[in-house]
């Protein structure tokens, strides 16, 4: 595994651990209402999905800025990359397009007042 690759997926897992410390002390706090909790998790798997894909992004823009790269080893490295994202993607949970349409709601909401 290339040291590129050993740096994005440390990052994933690095984001994900921090993800998912908030969702426990989400979980921990018994002052927060159920409904408001099940807002935050929602909210935090939007973002985590939306980091995971920055930090793809950004590694996939890595890859092609680096002129000297072998046409063999940039596509090795493209590959690499989409294996590491379904695996990562996988591991999420898995919430329906209308709780992620309820992020736009609140954020819609939230630029009203």
């Amino acid at each position: 595994m290339s040291p590129r690759l050993m740096s994005v997926l440390g990052s994933m897992v690095a984001v994900e651990r921090m993800f998912w410390k908030l969702r426990e002390l989400i979980d921990g706090d018994s002052s927060i209402a159920p409904e408001v909790r099940e807002t935050l998790h929602v909210i935090l798997d939007a973002k985590l999905l939306s980091t995971k894909d920055k930090i793809m992004s950004d590694a996939r823009a890595a890859i092609g800025a680096t002129p000297d790269l072998p046409q063999a080893v940039r596509e090795r490295a493209y590959s690499s990359l989409d294996f590491a994202m379904k695996m990562f993607m996988a591991s999420e949970p898995h919430r329906t397009q209308d709780l992620l349409s309820e992020i736009d709601m609140l954020n819609a909401h939230r630029k009203m007042h």
